[in-house]
This record gives C-alpha cells, sequence and structure tokens, in this order.
C-alpha cells in the first residue's frame, strides 16, 4: 500500500482545530453546569422561603385561636330597623289583593261595540253581544222604573249581572243621546255626563251605573255611572 505523506503545514492546522474544539465544547459544559446549578441553587431557595412562610401563618393561626375562641349562635338577634320594637311578637299580616270588578271585561268589549256603532250591521251585532254577555234589555219608565224591553232594538238600557241582584247598566249604544233621552230617559240621573246641547252617537262608558234588582221592590241605584260623549 502507498504512504499516504501529510504536510507540516496541514498538520498543524489540524491540531489547531482540535485543540479550539476542545476549548468550545470546555465552555460549553462549564456553561451548562453552571446554568444548572443555578437553577437549583433559585429552587431550592424558594422551597426554603415557601416553608418559612407556611410556618409563620400557622403560628399566627394558633396565636389567633387562642385569642378568640369561636362562638356558636342559636338564634340569630332580630334587627329593629329605625327604632321599631320587634321584643314582642307580631302575627303576620297578609294584605289581600282588590277584587276586581266583575264588569271590568264586559264594559271593554262594550266600549268596542259602541265604536263600531257608525258602521253597518249594528242591531245585528248589538243582538249578539247581548246574547253573549246574557243581558237583560230594559226600557225606562221614570222615577228609577225599569221594565222589561221586548227586543233590542226597542231597548234603552242594558243590564250584566255581576253578582245575584247586581247588575251593572249601560246605555243602548244604538240611541243616540239628545235632549230627551238626557232628560227624560233617565241618563242625566243614571250617568255622569259631558252633555251639553244637540245631538251625541258615541258612547264611551268609564264606570257603568251599578243598580240593585229587588224582586218585591224593583231597581235600585248603588252607584251612578259615568260615560263620555262624542258627536260623531
Amino acid at each position: 500500500m502507498e504512504e499516504v505523506i501529510v504536510s507540516p503545514l496541514f498538520s498543524s492546522a489540524l491540531n489547531f482545530l482540535s485543540l479550539g474544539l476542545s476549548v468550545v465544547l470546555l465552555f460549553a459544559v462549564a456553561y451548562l453546569w453552571s446554568s444548572n446549578k443555578n437553577k437549583t441553587d433559585e429552587l431550592e431557595r424558594i422551597q426554603t422561603e415557601l416553608r418559612r412562610v407556611k410556618k409563620i401563618l400557622s403560628t399566627l393561626q394558633e396565636k389567633v385561636h387562642e385569642i378568640r375562641e369561636p362562638k356558636v349562635v342559636d338564634e340569630v338577634p332580630q334587627a329593629e330597623p329605625f327604632g321599631i320594637d320587634l321584643s314582642e311578637p307580631r302575627p303576620l299580616q297578609i294584605t289581600p289583593l282588590a277584587p276586581q270588578d266583575p264588569w271590568l271585561v264586559f264594559i271593554d268589549d262594550f266600549n268596542k261595540l259602541a265604536e263600531d256603532m257608525k258602521n253597518r250591521g249594528q242591531q245585528m251585532k248589538c243582538e249578539k253581544f247581548v246574547r253573549e254577555y246574557k243581558l237583560r234589555i230594559l226600557t225606562y219608565g221614570g222615577s228609577m222604573i225599569f221594565r222589561p224591553a221586548i227586543d233590542v232594538k226597542d231597548s234603552d238600557y242594558w243590564a250584566f249581572k255581576c253578582f245575584d241582584d247586581e247588575y251593572a247598566v249601560v246605555p243602548n249604544p244604538m240611541n243616540p243621546c239628545d235632549e230627551e233621552l238626557h232628560t227624560k230617559g233617565g241618563l242625566k240621573e243614571i250617568f255622569a255626563l259631558n252633555y251639553e246641547s244637540g245631538v251625541y252617537k258615541k258612547y264611551f262608558v268609564k264606570l257603568p251605573a251599578i243598580f240593585i234588582q229587588d224582586q218585591l221592590k224593583g231597581w235600585s241605584m248603588k252607584s251612578p255611572g259615568v260615560a263620555n260623549l262624542e258627536r260623531k
């Protein structure tokens, strides 16, 4: 085999490179060892500090427990707002809701019907309304005397039954309010109206007139109604 001859210059270069690599590796090992050592020292320092703080907290809790013993409260004391004496037992007071007037829906539907009187077919609509609400149709004879009417068209007032003998009374919306109806037909006695003169064609009842119907004494007014009149 032929022997390979290496020049002195190349050999020196190889030696120098080998020495350089050795130095670099030495620094790398030293850096890694130093970095790991610093991390280990920092971790040990933190753990030591945590153990010290935990010990201090435990000592403080023991001292607080020695100073104030826990108290078990059987009954929570009742606060007395604004000087009100609550020492005496008070009965539970429940305020009942005000009873709703039984004629509210009836009056709402009546006003819708009265609004529709300017359109055609009003008599059929009124007859249907009287049937649905089972109204008593009445004529007025003066001096708070009422008599049963023959049909809806000829009636002066309609009576909606609220209770056994109590009725909510409204005018027949097909009859315009004129001077005769206002003066002789009972409207001014039965309702508080905004009538002045002439003819008013539309009713808007705010409150019905409440009547008591007795088999022997007849009809007696318990409270007058309130209604607004409109000319058109």
